[in-house]
């Protein structure tokens, strides 16, 4: 018996739970564009048309500051600069001191340094700026000159380098502390994605005219042209060990790429329509792509070949992303629907209702028992998914079961065999603490932690 690829033809009424949103936190007056977690997973940053972007604690869904004084009305995007260590024991020092989940963003008396403050990176149309996450005030002010608008930005992984894009095809890369700036020519059309490798050293960018690139981050110097596209390429990433590049083209494609030599490793094709999205799983081994004819694909990036493809979106997919332990993926689209999905074979966990009107954007928390979404209906929703960790792996355990005994059982007996062994495998990897619940004294919600070891195998 051959396994079939995933086809779900109606998964928002064949999804097995509804989730409902722990928390919905107003404030915004216009469509939030972006949203983002801190390090630690305890504080959560978004960015609206309406010219602010604000400060929320994730637990309780408070609100702890507004920042405003962008140029542009309309705030792109925004993200913590990865450098949070202060941060966590302010703000933990902070609650000791309030006694609550509260926040301030006055100075403290005796920390009259500014040095180490954690930072938010927010861009509107017009600039970008940096503001400090516990005073609240503005630390530093780039004003990108150009005919055009910038249509948002990428953080190096070390918070060194910003690179930005304009809608004039102008593409800037800027070092934050400096005024030192160049600009990256070379494409011949419209950047459409930009981002860092994750030693920070290289840039990789996606452009209209069909190529991608990778330049030298301190110099600007065009490193290496990627060329087989036929059509726009919309979006070009790096895998989690820089080693491969994917991407994706109006042309339907998708392709994997060899990131020292520009090689062409392998083209998926199964689109039917132009492919506007694709993303690595942080393992690696999978990747995901969203095109408009309103269908996932999930691919083997290792043996270059398709394992699933999840249908029931029924209108255009706006993103995709992987949680950080690869086994859960999220979609979310221009109506609102959320779905959540057991990977990589693509079963349909859960669909996410509450999202009155599209969802641009959304994030996993760092340890991935949380969600974040932002949506065009001015609103921001925190979920709390600890418990589908539990039901993915165990799918995923059935899986590797019926893989190894050749199909011989039933998929209900595998389900059965992997439930049994689930606690035997959380004792063998010494992962009973790390699924302890941990609970907030001030909140009635649990976010479990989960494991950060995938199952491989399992004797019995």
């Amino acid at each position: 018996m051959q396994k079939k690829n995933v086809t779900l033809s109606e998964p928002l009424n064949q999804a097995k739970s509804i989730i409902e949103p722990v928390h919905t936190l107003e404030g915004h007056e216009s469509l939030i564009s972006s949203c983002s977690f801190s390090k630690d997973g305890r504080l959560v940053v978004s960015s609206s048309a309406d010219g602010t972007v604000r400060l929320w604690h994730a637990r309780s869904g408070d609100q702890l500051a507004s920042f405003e004084g962008h140029d542009g009305t309309m705030i792109q995007s925004c993200a913590f600069v990865p450098q949070q260590k202060k941060m966590e024991s302010k703000v933990s020092s902070m609650e000791e001191d309030n006694g609550t989940d509260g926040y301030s963003t006055q100075d403290s008396e005796d920390d009259d340094d500014d040095d180490g403050q954690p930072l938010i990176i927010s861009a509107s149309d017009e600039d970008i700026k940096l503001w400090g996450a516990l005073d609240g005030k503005e630390k530093a002010h780039m004003i990108v000159e150009s005919d055009g608008f910038l249509q948002g930005f990428a953080l190096a992984p070390n918070g060194k380098k910003i690179i930005s894009n304009m809608d004039d095809q102008c593409i800037i890369l800027s070092t934050i502390g400096d005024n030192s700036a160049v600009s990256l020519e070379g494409h011949e059309g419209a950047a459409k994605s930009f981002s860092f490798s994750n030693d920070s050293k290289k840039v990789l960018t996606s452009s209209t005219d069909g190529s991608v690139k990778i330049w030298c981050s301190e110099t600007g110097r065009e490193l290496l042209d990627f060329s087989g596209h036929t059509a726009s390429v919309w979006k070009a990433v790096y895998s989690p060990t820089n080693n491969q590049v994917l991407s994706c083209s109006a042309d339907k494609s998708v392709r994997l790429w060899e990131s020292e030599t520009g090689n062409e490793e392998a083209i998926f094709e199964g689109h039917k329509s132009p492919v506007h999205t694709c993303c690595f799983a942080p393992n690696g081994a999978w990747a995901a792509s969203a095109s408009r004819d309103r269908e996932i694909r999930v691919w083997d990036t290792v043996n270059k070949k398709q394992v699933a493809v999840l249908r029931g979106h029924r209108n255009f997919i706006w993103s995709i992303q992987f949680s950080p332990d690869s086994m859960l993926l999220l979609s979310t689209s221009n109506e609102g629907a959320m779905l959540l999905w057991s990977m990589p074979h693509g079963e349909l966990l859960g669909s996410l209702s509450g999202h009155e009107e599209g969802v641009k954007s959304c994030c996993f928390s760092p340890r991935g028992n949380a969600l974040a979404s932002a949506s065009h209906d001015n609103t921001l929703m925190l979920w709390n998914i600890s418990g589908y960790f539990h039901e993915s792996y165990v799918n995923e355990m059935a899986n590797f079961l019926d893989a190894r005994t050749k199909n011989r059982f039933p998929i209900s007996v595998c389900l059965i065999m992997a439930e049994y062994a689930w606690p035997a495998c959380i004792e063998e990897l010494n992962l009973e603490s790390e699924y302890l619940p941990e609970k907030d004294i001030n909140s009635n919600e649990e976010f479990r932690p989960i494991p950060k070891r995938r199952i491989k195998s399992c004797n019995f």
